[in-house]
């Protein structure tokens, strides 16, 4: 039975059966909504409705083709047969509708905004009166609900759901100052004063900006209500509330002046709160944002975890998480330019759009997406503070990776003059990248610092009182400052030892001691939870601990809980995972002393276990955990096998996340040796259990030294280390041919081709195309098929034979778009890439106007992305045709756009080329210094990556310029020191690089400039 699903309120969309259809015209549309909305029109009023301006002849057709057109993208005839001036659905045709849910059954959830949102058709004025009027109906009907519903919340005290509803009702109809006067009071009742404060002046500004007038005597004094009950609270410690602060008023201030204040008045947007374990830096900000309030702002608080500290962007993902969280409630639109690419670093925040895309239109591994990906994040929070304050909140920052602390300090840079506030907390000692962050942050103005201390002996003697007031003396008080020096946390461990122990003078001096006491008096279950959660670097997940233990989950709730009013484990919800860390890094330590390696070890394989049943194949797999875990647990091939995986995965997004991990359960960094110091490592523990291990793991560990050498053969070709990579690559192709692996064979032989691209070693490219395509039945229906066909279109425009090339180029079209079944656009890039080459082979044949055409399909294609590498590349080319056709103001502009692009994005494929025309723009201008630095920077990007291309072009440019300074008689020092001072060298020095490529302008006119010297 057909199924027919209609989303009418908001942006239309309609399903047949899951399959969403696409009208090819608006009227057909329009017939198709009015029905769903009315099940039963005659053909006349269809006719009044859309076609009133034409005969009726010509209407009547019109109307017939509409109907013809909506059975054809149906691929069904959902109208009842045999009626001549009716036009209804069959009876058995199911058809949902959100704007029938909405009316007829009153469900709030259905109405997702105005009716047929931005739907406008010309010429069908009776049609846009139908829908106006129906707008308002619906509209008028949905606002009577949602009063109706606020105030039935509010009254049953349910007053998050009444305040939800309340700011619905609010956002379409601000004048509405009844439902302002209740949400006031709603907001009020929950101590968010300022949400309260910010209604009424909202209030204000509409009804001065409508009518001229101020709101009623009943809503002005609501007003001053709240503002008085504001102040009286604001900056205020609440002595009355079931949290006490002892000795932290001068920290807390200062964290109210800046949450609170104006950026004008405190200037810096970040607070860093340092201090030693177990000061109360935790309980400070817990303390905070219960008792105040933040209602106005969207709050985002997050953990670092020593476990952590390699997984990349780790506490950024969780900020994520929750940012995703606390927007969508709100509506809160954010441009798919921002979101699809930072889908790369966060998959987290749009589902939908986690597709690959790793494909470069030049055909050169540019790994850039890391960059244009973190951009991204930034502008969505960007995005975000423009309309909503953002306080994002980070604990124990001693333990970030040195990913997040980059992209942090990129935060507060970007974002400081915008409506964001970031806390920090951090113990004394930390590593240098954190030191780094610190020192930048607070030099550049862009984060206070400030230290909390233990407990004065003033302050402990109000602790103790307050805790233990039957037991305080001034004797207890002495010796309990004196054993704990004022932790907050060994005081409490202390306090709750004197609770349990009945003779004071058994009380140990020694810290240690305490906590050992506290120990040995615990149940052997409770012992064994303790066991399980010291193995995690950080909290255990409750779900883990119930595995590895075999418990109930009802017995284990208990045994932690047990273990939480005793001080010694708190509870954690991280990204909504319950958890159970130790209250005191000293607990877990004296632990481990008391435990037997052979029992940890166990524990860190069961842990370990328990983890792989977790591996989905996501870029966000638990590697570095079970790396952690099985080094631990003494399984050495097990932790080999996931740093080799946990290296191709996140080489697959850029090389700057590559997780540098050592051996051991340290996580220490290499030394200068960095990423290539690692690959060796690995090899050398590969070598290591290929000579202990035997049978069926021998044929895992043969695959995965393939992986290995794939991702270092990447990253040396990538880099511009040649004579490595390409060693690097003989081994891995031959490794590959040998274990009949042909999809590593495949992408080996890609890697071959495009270094071969890249020096213009027409010999390779060939070689390793033909050697590729031997593989053409398997990878038949794949990217790398269409890879290949693009690629051997490439040989054919660097040989020179362009219509050779475009045919191609449209097979390589062809199998993307057959490919891309789902419409998602994942081949986008690459089919940019092939129109892009075909541009290029007009370009080369100097047929400008067709060239253009091609330039724009790719530009289309890639925006239609988002901003994704390639972009650059084919603004470049573009320039050089626009250039070469004698358009050089538009070439001026793309070549400047495509070097902000390069600037933006941290490409580099043809950058000299788009470096060397501007200098030449440069010195017409009579910038000479800023000509200079362009090809200075030219030249060096050039000898890195060793292409002719880039350097012929490069000194091409160079040589026009030469000849623009001689006209003019003048004499540049810093630009003459980049060429040979001799002409004909110059000349001869262009054309052994354009003498590597295929026939083009800039070949034959150095060949003229050298002949009129000879």
């Amino acid at each position: 039975m057909a199924e027919l699903t209609a989303k009418l309120l908001g942006t239309p969309s309609v399903q047949i059966s899951g399959r969403e259809i696409a009208l090819p015209y608006k009227k057909a549309e329009a017939l198709l909504y009015y029905l769903l909305i009315k099940r039963k029109v005659s053909r006349s009023e269809l006719i009044g409705l859309l076609w009133a301006d034409t005969d009726s002849s010509t209407a009547q057709k019109n109307l017939r083709h509409a109907i013809y057109s909506i059975r054809k993208e149906l691929d069904y005839d959902p109208f009842t047969s045999g009626q001549r001036t009716l036009l209804e659905f069959k009876p058995e045709l199911l058809i949902h509708c959100d704007v029938l849910e909405f009316s007829e059954r009153g469900d709030l959830s259905a109405y997702h905004g105005e009716l047929l949102k931005d739907f406008i058709i010309h010429r069908a004025n009776a049609f846009d009166e139908w829908l106006s009027d129906e707008r308002n109906l619906l509209q008028c009907q949905y606002l009577q609900r949602l009063l109706a519903a606020e105030n039935e919340a509010y009254f049953s005290g349910d007053l998050v759901k009444a305040e939800k509803y309340g700011m619905d009702y609010v956002s379409l109809d601000p004048l509405e100052e009844t439902a302002v006067f209740t949400l006031m009071q709603i907001c009020s009742a929950q101590k968010k004063f300022r949400k309260a404060i910010g209604l009424y002046h909202a209030l204000c500004n509409s009804l001065s900006e409508t009518f001229s007038i101020s709101p009623l005597k009943e809503t002005t004094a609501l007003y001053y209500k709240i503002v008085d009950e504001w102040n009286s609270s604001t900056y205020k410690i609440d002595n009355q509330s079931d949290q006490h602060l002892f000795g932290k008023d001068a920290v807390l201030r200062k964290l109210l002046k800046l949450c609170n204040g104006s950026r004008a008045e405190h200037g810096k947007p970040g607070l860093l709160i340092q201090g030693k374990a177990g000061v109360g830096k935790t309980y400070l900000l817990d303390y905070m944002l219960r008792q105040y309030d933040f209602s106005d702002r969207l709050v985002c608080r997050v953990s670092c975890y020593q476990s952590e500290m390699r997984t990349s962007l780790a506490p950024w993902t969780s900020i994520m998480l929750d940012l995703m969280s606390e927007i969508k409630p709100l509506n809160m639109q954010i441009p798919d330019i921002y979101m699809k690419p930072a889908t790369c670093l966060f998959p987290c925040l749009f589902l939908e759009y986690r597709q690959d895309y790793m494909a470069t239109a030049g055909d050169f591994p540019t790994e850039t997406d890391y960059h244009i990906a973190l951009d991204c994040a930034l502008l969505i929070f960007s995005t975000i503070a423009k309309k909503l304050p953002i306080l994002l909140v980070f604990e124990d920052i001693h333990w970030m990776d040195a990913g997040s602390a980059e992209m942090l300090l990129l935060f507060l840079r970007r974002l400081r003059n915008q409506d964001v506030t970031v806390v920090c907390t951090c113990r004394d000692d930390y590593p240098p990248h954190i030191g780094q962050l610190l020192e930048t942050a607070c030099s550049d103005s862009l984060m206070e610092g400030c230290t909390m201390y233990e407990f004065t002996r003033e302050e402990t003697t109000s602790f103790v009182n307050y805790y233990a007031p039957e037991r305080s003396t001034p004797q207890l008080v002495d010796e309990v400052y004196h054993i704990t020096e004022g932790n907050a946390l060994l005081l409490v461990q202390l306090l709750n030892s004197m609770q349990e122990i009945a003779d004071n003078c058994l009380i140990s001096s020694d810290p240690s001691d305490i906590i050992i006491s506290r120990l040995s008096s615990l149940t052997p279950d409770e012992s064994r939870v303790l066991d399980a959660i010291s193995v995690f670097l950080d909290g255990a997940p409750f779900d883990i601990l119930t595995s590895i233990l075999t418990k109930d989950p009802l017995e284990l709730m208990y045994l932690c809980n047990q273990l939480k009013q005793k001080a010694l484990l708190t509870e954690s919800s991280k990204n909504n995972v319950l958890g159970y860390a130790f209250s005191h890094e000293k607990i877990k330590e004296i632990l481990f002393q008391q435990q037997s390696e052979s029992g940890r070890r166990i524990l860190h394989l069961r842990v370990a276990q328990y983890l792989e049943t977790q591996i989905s194949g996501d870029q966000r797999d638990p590697y570095e955990l079970l790396i952690y875990h099985y080094t631990a647990g003494g399984d050495h091939y097990k932790a080999f096998k996931y740093k080799v995986l946990s290296l191709g995965a996140f080489a697959g997004m850029c090389y700057e996340l590559l997780p540098i991990l050592a051996s051991d359960t340290t996580f220490s960094l290499f030394d200068e040796d960095g990423i290539m110091g690692y690959f060796q490592v690995l090899e050398s523990e590969h070598a290591k259990l290929l000579a202990t291990r035997f049978g069926a793991d021998s044929t895992e560990l043969d695959w995965l030294e393939r992986e290995l050498l794939y991702t270092e053969g990447r990253y040396c070709i990538h880099n511009g280390t040649y004579g490595k990579g390409l060693e690097v690559l003989e081994r891995l192709l031959a490794r590959s041919e040998a274990a009949g692996d042909w999809e590593m064979s495949v992408k080996t032989h890609l890697q071959f081709i495009y270094y071969a691209i890249q020096t213009y070693n027409f010999d390779m490219m060939n070689l390793h195309l033909e050697s590729g395509m031997l593989y053409q039945e398997n990878m038949k229906h794949t990217p790398e098929w269409g890879s290949y066909l693009r690629l051997s279109g490439l040989l054919e425009l660097m040989h020179g034979n362009y219509e050779a090339c475009r045919t191609w180029m449209e097979k390589s079209i062809e199998t993307f778009q057959l490919l891309d079944e789902d419409l998602s656009g994942k081949y986008a890039i690459n089919i940019a890439g092939a129109y892009n080459y075909i541009g290029e082979s007009y370009r080369l044949e100097q047929n400008y106007t067709r060239s253009f055409y091609y330039y724009d399909q790719a530009i289309i294609f890639n925006r239609g992305r988002g901003y994704y590498p390639g972009a650059a590349i084919f603004y470049t080319d573009y320039g050089v045709a626009a250039h070469q056709s004698g358009r050089k103001s538009e070439a001026r502009c793309l070549f400047e756009y495509a070097e902000t692009l390069y600037q933006s994005f941290h490409e580099y494929s043809q950058f000299p080329i788009a470096l060397s025309y501007l200098a030449v723009y440069d010195v017409e201008d009579g910038r000479y210094a800023e000509a200079a630095a362009r090809m200075k920077k030219a030249f060096d990007f050039c000898g890195m990556i060793g292409s002719p291309w880039w350097m012929g072009i490069a000194i091409y440019n160079s040589w026009k310029i030469r000849c623009l300074l001689e006209e003019s008689g003048l004499s540049i020092p810093e630009l003459q020191s980049l060429w040979p001072e001799s002409k004909q060298e110059h000349c001869t020095w262009g054309l052994r690089y354009l003498h590597c490529l295929e026939p083009r302008i800039e070949t034959v006119e150095m060949e003229q400039a050298l002949q009129a010297l000879l």
